[in-house]
């Protein structure tokens, strides 16, 4: 099951092809049965586990048949699933050799989430294109074999409480200043992400080593550290981004560095969430540059890790969390000049300005906070269920 169905149809099919990467998609008739089996074996369990009056919240591509096998057997279930990945336009999507078994088993929920507006009309121009529905574009309703099913974006957000009480503690601070101290430069810019060929790691790197070349004046004075979580190590195309991204920092690093200074501290490792908020803190500059990305928390969490207000998110276009957090600097993740312009106006931003930008961004994550998101979703599935909405908070 692990090997065919996470590592296979969702990892080298699924992810690719939601990240809109089709080069990157390997597609295997032996997978798919597998995953049509997992999912069907989360059906059956969802089905004896879901008392009367229960409603079911799906959770991800990797249970997109679900909705429909519950649906054949228990049609009293409010069923809601939500899609934490982009959703592709159909045009990228109709590559998919099982494209109208996904559609249908997704349509079997009566309510889907995404994270923007724009993965919503993707996924309804799909049901159009790809099965004939009859598509409501005002309601984002799919009308299919005499179901109705609502689809409706979803910001998902992240506990700010949580994250800016780590960030108020005093272990937190001390971290946050070895840190500072470690690095002795007048300048941190950070980068954290899982080590995936959709977040962008090795554009970012092309695009420091660009500001590093047209600003030698900022040299010895910035330094860029680079987190990468180990991610789905046994999937090939991560095997060979590793080495990749490995070179990539030797080559900068061999290149730039001068008396005692290292342009970039490169760290391949997990770190906990009071070490992630440290190293937050320690930044002046987000550096985030996703080349497709649902919507990208670590940008949510990084703004809620300086209630002072005193860095700069730079930002790529093509997150999700690029349509809500438009107070940051937004940069194209495959133009290497835009990345090293951005950085140089980040640096040079007056603080006044920094300040104003940054309360803007903590603003929207607290009024659209995890638990926010969870309710909205939850009260949207009941009201399209025709149960009322009072009732989500019990259930």
């Amino acid at each position: 099951d692990v090997s065919q169905f996470y590592y296979g149809l969702c990892n080298r099919a699924l992810w690719p092809l939601m990240h809109f990467m089709i080069s990157n998609c390997h597609f295997n008739v032996g997978q798919w049965r597998q995953y049509r089996a997992v999912n069907e074996a989360f059906a059956e369990c969802a089905i004896n586990e879901a008392g009367q009056g229960d409603m079911l919240w799906i959770q991800d591509f990797h249970l997109a048949l679900t909705p429909r096998s519950i649906r054949a057997r228990r049609k009293d279930l409010p069923i809601g699933i939500f899609w934490h990945v982009p959703f592709p336009p159909v045009e990228l999507y109709r590559v998919f050799p099982w494209r109208r078994e996904l559609l249908m088993g997704m349509l079997g929920s009566d309510l889907i989430g995404f994270h923007t507006d724009s993965y919503v009309r993707h996924f309804l121009n799909s049901c159009l294109r790809v099965l004939g529905a009859e598509i409501d574009f005002e309601r984002a309703q799919v009308h299919f074999e005499g179901h109705t099913t609502k689809v409706a974006a979803f910001p998902l957000g992240i506990p700010v409480d949580y994250f800016e009480d780590l960030a108020s503690s005093s272990r937190t601070q001390e971290k946050s200043a070895r840190i500072r101290r470690g690095l002795r430069s007048e300048v941190v810019v950070l980068g954290v992400d899982r080590l995936d060929y959709t977040k962008g790691i090795l554009e970012r790197l092309l695009g420091f080593e660009r500001f590093l070349e047209r600003n030698p004046h900022y040299h010895r004075r910035v330094t860029l550290v680079l987190i990468a979580v180990p991610s789905r190590t046994k999937v090939t195309e991560y095997a060979m981004l590793k080495r990749q991204l490995d070179e990539a920092v030797g080559r900068v690093i061999g290149r730039f560095s001068s008396d005692g200074w290292v342009p970039i501290r490169y760290l391949y490792t997990q770190f906990g969430a009071e070490d992630l908020v440290a190293h937050y803190q320690a930044a002046d500059i987000a550096l985030l540059t996703p080349l497709r990305d649902g919507m990208n928390l670590v940008a949510k969490e990084f703004i809620a890790s300086h209630p002072n207000d005193d860095a700069v998110l730079i930002l790529s276009e093509f997150a999700g969390a690029a349509e809500e957090l438009t107070e940051a600097l937004l940069v194209n993740p495959y133009n290497t000049d835009a990345i090293a312009d951005r950085l140089r106006e980040a640096l040079e931003m007056r603080p006044e300005v920094r300040a104003e930008r940054m309360r803007a961004l903590r603003d929207k994550i607290r009024g659209n906070n995890l638990e926010r998101w969870s309710a909205n979703f939850l009260t949207a599935l009941t009201s399209e269920f025709g149960v009322e909405p009072q009732s989500a908070a019990h259930a």
